[in-house]
């Protein structure tokens, strides 16, 4: 029974001193984190106890802003924490001074070395947001921008079928508002992050490994042929009315219900949005859609081909403060690789880490999108640059394209601004 329960209930002084005792020979470990969901964190603590029954679980969990900032003052402090999710950003670095490196813990107390269990490129990148080589995080799963949902029902009525290509999206959206003018043929927020999202994907399909050379200063520019090949096709999506300019002004909220209640036949957004392909998932939260699929972001340049960009997502850690670091490791196998992946699986909020997984075909309501999410996944797991954003950063590119889809303002002009602030050292690349 997870320990922030126990407050919920009266103790009777009529419990049983048998009762007691079996409580008292119980390990309690302190489980930090802001994700998945409350609802599916619990379910994920209930099958680990019940998996585990000499070990409670105290719970602490916390909404996202709120744990950028607490984590670390906890960690800081020495506070009884044996395991906390970290944030697959520069939270990272900021905190690898209190944590265990996990190979050596994994060889101590876990079923098998940490290298065995989860798939290179998830250790990899963990090693690389270190700043250290070392690994510090064992990685829930990866998640990845952009892609493009699909309502199955409304495509049969328009007799649609996925666009591959920028062609065939012109096409897909001259149907929709010819047929059913009532209806948003694509649907995305335009906030400023997003438009550096959909950019980004665009310019990896033409240069795939484009933005792992920015971003990791191996060469890669904005002020150069393949950025701008990707930046002139994302503005001229809106130019040539394939993206309502009106996007610009739909917040992310309202973009998500759009599609969620029937009134947009696709939708943009990354792969934390896949959970609207699973049934269990759309019954759990109420979602009316019987049938979606997904598909990689329909190629925009001539000769380009499907691409994304993915990263990690939710690692959890082991604090050197942690007085039980066995019991630590047995949560963190559970979760990553064990049974525990099951509790979690079917909200499709990461592709699990776990090597050699395959995910049940009975989460999907149909054999398309069980293929579809197959190649999607795919796709993420082998993907051609890291989605290791500068978050700061994305909202100056998003601010951008905002221009010069408003303004005309011309695309060499902004890439070459869009450099010069790269290289300035006021955001946090230059950390």
């Amino acid at each position: 029974m997870h320990i922030r329960k126990l407050a919920a209930f009266t103790l009777s002084l009529a419990a049983s001193c048998a009762s007691w005792a079996v409580a008292a020979d119980k390990t309690v470990i302190n489980v930090w984190t802001w994700a998945p969901p409350a609802p599916v964190v619990d379910k994920m603590v209930s099958a680990f106890e019940k998996a585990n029954p000499n070990i409670d679980v105290k719970l602490t969990f916390l909404e996202s802003t709120a744990y950028q900032k607490r984590l670390p003052l906890a960690l800081s402090s020495g506070d009884p924490v044996d395991v906390a999710a970290v944030q697959t950003s520069s939270m990272v670095a900021q905190v690898k001074d209190y944590l265990e490196p996990l190979p050596e813990l994994y060889n101590q107390y876990g079923s098998a070395p940490i290298d065995r269990q989860l798939t290179a490129k998830t250790i990899d990148q963990a090693k690389r947001l270190s700043g250290d080589g070392k690994l510090y995080i064992a990685p829930m799963g990866t998640l990845g921008s952009v892609v493009a949902y699909y309502n199955l029902d409304l495509m049969k009525e328009l007799g649609l079928t996925v666009p591959k290509d920028r062609a065939e999206l012109a096409a897909f959206v001259k149907t929709v508002k010819e047929k059913r003018p009532d209806l948003v043929p694509v649907a995305f927020t335009g906030a400023n992050w997003f438009l550096d999202e959909i950019c980004d994907t665009i310019i990896e399909q033409g240069s795939q490994g484009w933005f792992n050379k920015l971003r990791y200063n191996k060469g890669g520019r904005f002020d150069s042929t393949e950025a701008k090949a990707g930046f002139d096709a994302t503005v001229s999506l809106f130019k040539d009315g394939i993206f309502g300019k009106d996007m610009l002004d739909l917040d992310y909220g309202r973009s998500v219900e759009l599609f969620q209640q029937g009134k947009a036949v696709m939708f943009l957004q990354g792969t934390w949005e896949m959970g609207t392909l699973s049934a269990p998932f759309r019954k759990a939260n109420g979602v009316k859609l019987d049938n979606v699929t997904v598909s990689p972001l329909p190629v925009m340049l001539e000769g380009g081909k499907p691409a994304i960009r993915s990263f990690i997502e939710v690692g959890l850690a082991v604090p050197k403060n942690s007085k039980h670091k066995a019991e630590a490791i047995k949560f963190l196998q559970f979760m990553t690789s064990g049974e525990g992946v099951s509790q979690w699986d079917d909200t499709l909020f990461v592709v699990p880490s776990k090597q050699a997984y395959v995910l049940p075909k009975s989460i999907f309501s149909n054999d398309q999108t069980a293929k579809d999410y197959s190649v999607v996944a795919d796709l993420l797991l082998n993907a051609s640059s890291d989605r290791n954003n500068v978050s700061d950063f994305s909202n100056v590119v998003g601010d951008a394209l905002i221009k010069s889809i408003t303004s005309g303002t011309p695309s060499q002009e902004q890439l070459k601004y869009l450099q010069g602030e790269w290289e300035s050292g006021r955001y946090s690349n230059a950390m």
